[in-house]
């Protein structure tokens, strides 16, 4: 955000100098509203399902936590 002169979040905030990639436009249209989305992907069905599944996976029933070395990364990106 520094990077196009933004330096606060109050004067971020309603800029719209961004893109939603991966999501639908129904769900951008519902909660990131006047947000450009051109290419579409996810919806709310499967992001729900992917957070349920992530949470699953570290909550197990069993009520034994997984070491944190045992959870997948997931996505294609992530911080170097």
């Amino acid at each position: 955000m520094s990077k196009m002169g933004i330096s606060t979040v109050a004067s971020y905030r309603g800029a719209q100098v961004f893109e939603a990639v991966g999501l639908d436009e129904e769900f951008v249209a519902t909660y990131f509203n006047g947000t450009a989305t051109k290419i579409g992907g996810a919806g709310l069905d499967v992001i729900a399902k992917e957070v349920a599944a992530r949470h699953t996976k570290a909550y197990p029933a069993s009520g034994i936590a997984a070491s944190h070395r045992a959870l997948e990364i997931g996505g294609e990106y992530q911080w170097r």
